[in-house]
């Protein structure tokens, strides 16, 4: 075994692990410094735009696949890392060679991007682990130096699932360093980061917002845990954000099912998506903060209902709530039969009675919800349904 690794591996599972590890970041390579290209491959590389990013991907690459591979699992990637080195010092000291030196960096990202998915997946089945034993997660992601894990860290500790000697010290630690250190060169996504302020001594929907941060940056899903633990700060922290494609990411847990998947609800949607799927692709790139804006109340309705009747607690939940508001009256007086044909409508009208029994029945039976707070919830489900696709259609403040 290396010395680094035995060094790590003799530390008592804690914070000080995270500080033996912290050398690893260092061990990325760096793309060639073209101010002074230092041989004959950094300035076939340097005089290359193509070739310059491709080492600037292959570097982040590299950096994220330690940063996400556990301490005892880098050697290999290091290896190979200095394979390629070896065979790109010679495959591009050529100028001449410029497209077999761009193949040999294109097989090395597709390699390192490989193996970093598969890192990914196994972080995520760790994550999984938190709810039945968040002490024994910890430990396994203290072995590992990348943003996400840290992230996780920075929960477990700052959440209190996991104690830690000097939490606020050790929480501010692992946030400067995923912030200087780990996340990708993203200004706007740094400027976001900047804009939560002090995360150990905030509250706990600025704990999960950084945290969704972080995971838009990987391939991880927020897990359902999330949700059914702290529910209405994190249905508010994994919503709508960016208003783009960001939006995207991070991908959503699935329930195990959803109430809108029921005859009930698919009616109504027949009547609804002829007037509400034009209006999304017009919305161009926005269309995407709607449709996570969906599977955010997708999820809140299937898997913790009785949130719905809770009142916002973010200035933009609260913006939000009142948005929806607006579209409900607007829902129960439609006039504008352009948009929205009155057949349609009227049809969809009609069906939402017997969606809102629908879901009632499910909140009574299956989350043993008393049967007005169940009635409430279906409803409060059906004004995020309703609300969500008609602000599509409604005319912009």
């Amino acid at each position: 075994m290396p010395r680094s690794s035995w060094l790590c591996s003799s530390w008592l599972f804690g914070p000080a692990l995270s500080l033996c590890l912290m050398p690893f970041a260092a061990m990325a390579q760096t793309p060639p410094d073209c101010a002074k290209p230092s041989s004959r491959a950094d300035r076939t590389i340097c005089a290359s735009a193509d070739l310059k990013v491709a080492a600037e991907d292959v570097a982040t690459l590299l950096r994220d696949t330690l940063g996400n591979t556990p301490v005892e699992g880098r050697d290999a990637i290091e290896r190979a890392q200095k394979a390629f080195l070896a065979e790109r010092d010679g495959a591009c000291a050529d100028a001449s060679a410029i497209p077999a030196c761009r193949a040999l960096y294109e097989k090395r990202a597709a390699d390192l991007a490989a193996q970093n998915s598969s890192a990914q997946k196994k972080l995520s089945a760790i994550v999984a682990g938190i709810p039945k034993d968040a002490k024994a997660a910890a430990a396994v992601l203290q072995r590992h130096n990348g943003a996400p894990a840290k992230a996780w860290l920075v929960y477990l500790y700052q959440s209190g699932a996991v104690a830690v000697p000097d939490k606020d010290a050790t929480v501010r630690r692992l946030v400067d360093e995923i912030l200087n250190q780990d996340l990708p060169k993203d200004p706007y996504l740094h400027e976001e980061m900047a804009n939560l302020g002090d995360v150990p001594g905030a509250p706990l929907g600025t704990l999960l917002l950084f945290l969704r941060h972080v995971l838009s940056t990987t391939e991880m899903d927020a897990p359902c845990f999330l949700f059914t633990k702290h529910g209405q700060p994190a249905f508010e922290a994994f919503g709508a954000f960016w208003g783009n494609a960001r939006d995207e990411t991070p991908g959503l847990c699935t329930p195990p099912s959803s109430v809108f998947d029921l005859p009930e609800w698919k009616t109504v949607s027949a009547h609804m998506d002829p007037a509400i799927e034009p209006a999304l692709v017009e919305r161009g790139s926005i269309r995407h903060g709607y449709e996570r804006q969906f599977e955010v109340d997708d999820l809140q309705a299937s898997m913790v209902p009785s949130t719905l009747l809770e009142s916002p607690m973010s200035a933009e939940a609260r913006k939000m709530a009142e948005q929806r508001g607006k579209a409900v009256t607007a829902f129960r007086s439609w006039d504008d039969f352009e948009v929205w044909p009155e057949k349609e409508y009227r049809a969809a009208l009609h069906a939402l009675p017997s969606a809102i029994t629908a879901t009632s029945k499910i909140y009574r039976e299956k989350f043993k919800l008393n049967p007005q707070t169940a009635d409430q919830a279906a409803k409060a489900a059906a004004d995020r349904f309703i609300a969500g696709r008609l602000g599509l259609i409604m005319p912009d403040d």
